[in-house]
């Protein structure tokens, strides 16, 4: 998955590698240690690291058409997202 950031002056593309984990979500991982590498460029010092994982929020909900939220208790590598199931299911009773 690809997305572009853009985050002050700063525009860069980086690559993630989603992966399912065990409670009803993914987990978004930089593709390769160059993507991390960018991905850490993009957050100045003093500024609060939750403005990547809005981002990619926007972009997994755009991509898959449902509400995910950030979870910020993952405590695995990467950023990761729980799926709203019951829109999910909403969609599924229509």
């Amino acid at each position: 998955m690809k997305v572009q950031f853009k985050i002050g002056s700063k525009r860069v593309e980086v690559k993630f590698t989603p992966i399912p984990y065990k409670d009803g979500g993914i987990s978004l991982l930089a593709k390769s240690s160059k993507d991390l590498d960018k991905l850490e460029s993009l957050i100045p010092s003093g500024v609060s690291n939750d403005i990547i994982p809005k981002i990619l929020k926007g972009q997994v909900e755009k991509k898959l058409g449902i509400i995910v939220n950030w979870d910020a208790r993952y405590l695995g590598a990467g950023y990761g997202f729980k799926i709203d199931m019951y829109k999910i299911l909403d969609k599924l009773g229509k």
